[in-house]
């Protein structure tokens, strides 16, 4: 599996004139337990509200914390929510399999990456995106745990800025994924915010990857599989009751009737 890795901008492939469009998959590579799944929902909810069919899929081996896990975030104006083979934009923030990440990713793709890993070293025919992810939250928190919770949330505003994914909407998928914590959702705006700042000022966009409003999510909802499963169990539940209820009212309207 790969996961992208920075690159000194300077050394990458030239700009590519084609664009292209909600057709595209994403690839997030983080450390189980790094609270990675806040930022890859909102990212996924921010598209999905810009119109844009999308799907998502978490791939880890293990649940415990520590271990690697990826998540792939497919955009597709066609409705397709299969995953994609192949990864076009790859965010890089697991050291232990950043360089792996890197290696199986096609010419061509992009990638995010924390900027000390150096993945730029790797290769020359991808788009690097280096990102000092440890220094953007210094002016954020100073609390160790909240900002290893928070970081990830860094690479949201960045690839709102280079993907063209409104804000709006970010902050929209953000206020619905954290409730009323408001204490929570100040902090993980302050982290999106320094994200997206950061890529406005310091990133040039040399990828082909875009998202654009489209209207083919209206009358649709955006579920987790967990919450969908829980929705056909508590069905089967009630349909099961039902024909129960329906069983024991046949047998008490024959003894009735006799």
């Amino acid at each position: 599996m790969s996961v992208t890795d920075a690159a000194v901008q300077e050394a990458g492939p030239r700009p590519t004139t084609s664009r292209i469009v909600n057709d595209f998959a994403i690839q997030v590579a983080t450390v189980n337990g790094s609270g990675s799944q806040t930022a890859n929902l909102v990212l996924l909810r921010s598209i999905f509200q810009m119109g844009v069919p999308v799907s998502g899929k978490n791939m880890f081996p293990s649940n415990i914390a520590g271990l690697p896990t990826w998540y792939t975030i497919r955009a597709s104006a066609k409705g397709y929510i299969g995953r994609k083979k192949e990864v076009d934009f790859l965010v890089a923030m697991n050291p232990e399999t950043a360089r792996e990440d890197v290696l199986t990713l096609a010419p061509g793709a992009a990638v995010v990456y924390d900027e000390p890993l150096k993945l730029n070293e790797l290769r020359t025919d991808l788009v690097f995106y280096p990102v000092p992810f440890d220094k953007l939250m210094t002016g954020i928190t100073h609390d160790a745990k909240l900002r290893r919770l928070v970081r990830n949330m860094v690479y949201d505003g960045v690839l709102s800025r280079l993907l063209s994914i409104d804000m709006g909407q970010m902050e929209k998928a953000l206020r619905k994924q954290m409730g009323k914590k408001q204490k929570a959702i100040e902090l993980n705006m302050s982290a999106l915010k320094a994200g997206y700042d950061f890529a406005e000022a310091s990133l040039t966009k040399q990828d082909p990857f875009a998202i654009e409003p489209m209207n083919k999510t209206a009358g649709q909802i955006l579920i987790e599989g967990n919450a969908a499963a829980a929705i056909i169990v508590l069905l089967v539940l009630l349909l099961t009751m039902n024909a129960a209820a329906i069983v024991l009212r046949d047998r008490f309207q024959k003894k009735v009737g006799s």
